[in-house]
């Protein structure tokens, strides 16, 4: 399957009231998410594989077609790990250092089995170039998450 084929998981996301950090673009239908989804890279998973590691340096966007992973960070001794969030389908990882080119922030490993999208950097400005449109619609997408996932993150340290 290509990455193009999973169309049909962002567009149903997107509607999934339970998953805040779906990328929402309501107005994009199969075309849309087919054009985009035809610049990524398939790369399946598995439960308890790291698919980022912290300090790695590389601008690739995740797009979450299936599956499960966590989002987080390793304590002083090394070898605990912290749960920061749980990412599914239909959402992103990566973003930070796709926008900003420095390295992961954290560590991503998978919960379950599935299957990540790959969107290259250098893969996103070819896309940029052939549709602004649809570019400037994901990167505000994308930008919404980051938002969303910056309150949640501001909320736990409040309490």
């Amino acid at each position: 399957m290509s990455g193009a084929e999973w169309a049909s998981v962002f567009v149903h996301a997107q509607s999934d009231r339970a998953m805040p950090d779906a990328l929402s673009l309501p107005h994009w239908g199969d075309e849309q998410w087919w054009k985009l989804l035809s610049h990524t890279t398939v790369r399946p998973f598995r439960a308890s594989e790291f698919v980022i590691h912290r300090d790695a340096v590389d601008r690739t966007l995740y797009l979450v077609a299936a599956g499960s992973l966590e989002v987080g960070v390793t304590q002083v001794d090394g070898v605990t790990m912290t749960s920061l969030a749980r990412i599914s389908a239909g959402s992103v990882l990566g973003e930070q250092s796709f926008f900003d080119g420095q390295p992961r922030s954290a560590n991503v490993w998978a919960v379950a089995d599935g299957t990540l999208l790959l969107l290259p950097f250098e893969a996103f400005t070819r896309f940029g170039e052939d549709d602004p449109v649809l570019a400037r619609d994901f990167l505000f997408a994308m930008a919404r998450v980051l938002s969303i996932r910056l309150r949640n993150t501001s909320f736990r340290l409040r309490r």
